[in-house]
C-alpha cells in the first residue's frame, strides 16, 4: 500500500505528508533540516508544520529560543480522521435543517425545464441520489453493468438497498446477450431485445427527470428536468418495453 497516497487521501497536502514523513524518520528536528531532508522549500515547510501542528499531528518545544518539531503518534492521525468526520456529520445537521428554505428559494428561481451536465463519479452519484429523493419508479434503457463498475460495488450495493427500502421499483430494457446476467426480482423488472446494440450510453426515466450518460474515461451525464421531455420518453421506453422480451 502506497503510504504516501493513503496519507493523502486522509486529508494531507502534499507538502504535510512530505513533512509529516520527514518528522517520522528524523524522530525530532528544527525547520532547516527538516527543508534539508523533506525538499520542501523553507517557506512552505513552517506553512505545513503550522498545519500539522492544527490537526495535531505534529508537536514542537522550545529549546534554546529555537522551536524542535517532532511528529506525533502516527494514531493520533485516526483520531484526526474521526474529527473530520464528526465536523461533517455537524455540516450535513446544519444543511439538513435549512433544506426547506433552500429548496423554497430553488422554487422560486427554477424554470420550469432546466438541465444539468455533470462528470465523472461524484457526478453520477448526484444523478442516483436523485431518484431515491423522488421516490419515483425509474426506467432504465441501455447498458446497466457500467455503472456499477464505476461508482463501485459497496455504493451500488448499498443505493439498491435504500430503492427497495424506499420501494422505488426499477424496470431495465437491455441487451438479448445479458440475460444470463440479469434476474429479475419484484422490485426490478428485466427486458431484453435482440437488436438493442451495446451503445455506450444509458437513459434513464424518473419523475419529470431524464438523466443520460454517455459512458467513456469520463462518464458525462446530462440531466434534464422537464414533465414533457419525462413523458415523451417514458411513452418512448412503453413502447419498447412492449416489444421486449421478459
Amino acid at each position: 500500500m502506497d503510504v504516501r497516497n493513503v496519507l493523502e487521501n486522509s486529508g494531507l497536502a502534499g507538502n504535510e505528508v512530505n513533512v509529516y514523513l520527514t518528522l517520522l524518520d528524523l524522530g525530532s528536528a528544527l525547520a532547516g533540516d527538516i527543508t534539508k531532508h523533506s525538499g520542501v522549500n523553507r517557506t512552505n515547510v513552517y506553512d505545513a508544520l503550522e498545519r500539522l501542528i492544527e490537526k495535531g499531528l505534529v508537536t514542537y518545544v522550545i529549546e534554546s529560543n529555537r522551536k524542535c518539531f517532532e511528529a506525533a503518534d502516527p494514531r493520533r492521525i485516526i483520531y484526526y480522521i474521526e474529527e473530520q468526520k464528526s465536523e461533517l456529520e455537524k455540516k450535513k445537521n446544519n444543511i439538513a435543517n435549512i433544506l426547506n428554505e433552500l429548496d423554497g428559494r430553488r422554487k422560486l428561481n427554477s424554470s420550469p425545464q432546466e438541465a444539468t451536465i455533470y462528470k465523472g463519479k461524484k457526478g453520477l452519484k448526484n444523478v442516483l441520489e436523485e431518484v431515491l429523493r423522488l421516490k419515483k419508479e425509474m426506467l432504465l434503457y441501455g447498458t446497466e453493468g457500467k455503472l456499477r463498475n464505476l461508482v463501485g460495488e459497496y455504493y451500488a450495493e448499498k443505493w439498491h438497498l435504500l430503492r427497495k427500502k424506499m420501494k422505488i421499483h426499477m424496470r431495465v430494457i437491455t441487451n438479448e446477450r445479458r440475460r444470463g446476467e440479469k434476474i429479475s426480482t419484484p422490485d426490478r423488472e428485466y427486458k431484453f431485445q435482440r437488436h438493442l446494440y451495446e451503445i455506450p450510453a444509458t437513459t434513464w426515466i424518473f419523475g419529470d427527470k431524464v438523466a443520460i450518460t454517455v459512458w467513456s474515461d469520463q462518464p458525462i451525464t446530462t440531466l434534464i428536468r422537464s414533465k414533457e421531455v419525462a413523458n415523451s420518453y417514458r411513452a418512448f421506453f412503453e413502447i419498447l418495453w412492449k416489444a421486449a422480451k421478459p
